[in-house]
């Protein structure tokens, strides 16, 4: 039988791109528009010593929980990749993934949290989208299409948030319209609570002559002509507001408290489980403060990689002290900014290598609580002090829960168990597992 030639196997497992695996002889196989528990015909289009790359040929046995995708995009589209699989069903097989990655480390813990779920569709406030030129001059705006760099050019979209969604088809009309001579990479969009944001980076800086016309043509994207415009130009490492005139753009927290924030910055794309998320951070911490409250003692909250002040602004209303610490001297003076901006007095930030644990020394003091919600490579650098820093809790956030399990072995070396651990949805119709769990001695 040729290799090119249709096979059949079953299908076991879902990986973080959305392609199902199937092992047909005992070889691992990634089947792009397979789901689990289904029986599939497919075909081998890349082979590689210890895996193999194909796609369905044909749905022999298909899965229960199959749906048809709501967007004409799906599957070329890479912004989505399990649009296919029933929304509850993608929730179950997230928590299942998490709890299975957990067993197989010798973790298992003592609650599994409900699963934190919002709405599945309209839910993205902020997206970046890359923008590519044609040779007929039109203009291409869209997501990758999965393991490519061709653009799959939108013409709709069901997961970015109002009015983003509309702004992103009247791109490609209104950037075909500025200069030839400036080069486009790429657009983030971003919806705050207060206005919208339209983040463009490309090769240089408008003329004060195209900057005229550009400001002038923004009502093209939704008929608003408030919308903020931010330019990236060239190596500049940062956005930069076209027009000054604008309110800063702010985001609801929890408890009235507010973060401002600006395109380029990290930001929880998906704010109704980022609220949900904050709320059972601090649902996890109660408890073990109001005990503290009555022995009198000062309760110290220490946030690795803060951002802005996503967790530590509302640590600061349950803890006598809060350290917030970042990598990015530019996030922490956003994160300092935003404190004062809420009036959070007990709250002090810090610039700090988390890749490197020794420049945590300094740090000396009893701590409770150790929150971290680190990059997809997860926090290895800094695992060495917390263990030695010996809080009485620790609650990890990941987005990539293959990272917090090899973290979570030093701290079950140290004494830790997991005493908490579930999942949020906070990319419905991606298999992106997103986590929570909570450590204690």
């Amino acid at each position: 039988m040729s290799s090119n030639s249709p096979a059949v196997c079953e299908i076991v497992d879902l990986i973080h791109d959305g392609r199902g695996v199937g092992r047909p002889h005992g070889k691992t196989c990634f089947i792009q528009g397979a789901l689990p528990g289904e029986t599939v015909a497919f075909r081998r289009h890349n082979q590689k010593r210890n895996y193999d790359e194909a796609h369905v040929v044909e749905v022999i046995c298909a899965s229960e929980s199959r749906v048809q995708p709501q967007c004409k995009h799906f599957p070329r589209c890479g912004g989505c990749t399990v649009q296919h699989l029933e929304h509850a069903a993608q929730i179950a097989l997230k928590e299942q993934q998490l709890l299975s990655s957990l067993q197989r480390s010798g973790m298992q813990p003592k609650t599994v949290l409900p699963a934190l779920i919002g709405p599945q569709w309209a839910y993205r406030r902020r997206a970046r989208l890359a923008v590519q030129r044609a040779k007929d001059g039109n203009i291409l705006v869209g997501f990758h299409n999965p393991g490519s760099r061709r653009i799959e050019p939108l013409t709709e979209c069901h997961v970015l948030a109002e009015p983003l969604a509309e702004i992103a088809l009247a791109l490609p009309e209104w950037l075909a319209a500025l200069p030839a001579g400036i080069r486009l990479f790429e657009v983030e969009l971003l919806s705050a609570d207060n206005g919208v944001a339209v983040a463009i980076e490309a090769s240089r800086a408008p003329s004060a002559t195209e900057l005229e016309q550009i400001l002038a043509t923004r009502g093209c994207l939704c008929g608003d002509s408030s919308i903020q415009l931010w330019w990236k130009a060239g190596k500049s490492p940062n956005f930069l507001p076209l027009d000054a005139g604008d309110e800063p753009l702010e985001m609801t927290l929890v408890d009235e408290l507010c973060l401002q924030v600006q395109p380029g910055q990290f930001v929880q794309v998906n704010g109704a489980i980022n609220r949900q998320m904050i709320d059972q951070v601090l649902s996890l911490v109660r408890n073990t403060t109001r005990m503290q409250e009555r022995s009198g003692k000062t309760r110290l909250a220490v946030d690795l990689f803060c951002g802005t002040g996503n967790f530590s602004l509302p640590l600061a209303k349950h803890f006598d002290r809060v350290i917030g610490i970042e990598g990015l001297e530019d996030l922490v003076r956003s994160a300092e900014a935003n404190a004062r901006r809420n009036n959070l007095t007990n709250i002090e930030f810090m610039v700090s290598d988390l890749s490197d644990w020794s420049g945590m020394r300094k740090l000396k003091e009893k701590i409770d609580l150790v929150l971290l919600d680190p990059p997809r490579n997860g926090a290895a650098g800094v695992m060495p002090w917390i263990t030695k820093a010996k809080p009485r809790q620790i609650i990890y956030i990941s987005c990539h829960p293959s990272t917090m399990v090899r973290d979570s072995k030093l701290l079950a070396e140290a004494g830790y168990s997991i005493s908490a651990a579930g999942v949020m949805d906070m990319f419905p119709h991606t298999a992106h597992v997103e986590a929570i769990a909570l450590f204690e001695k």
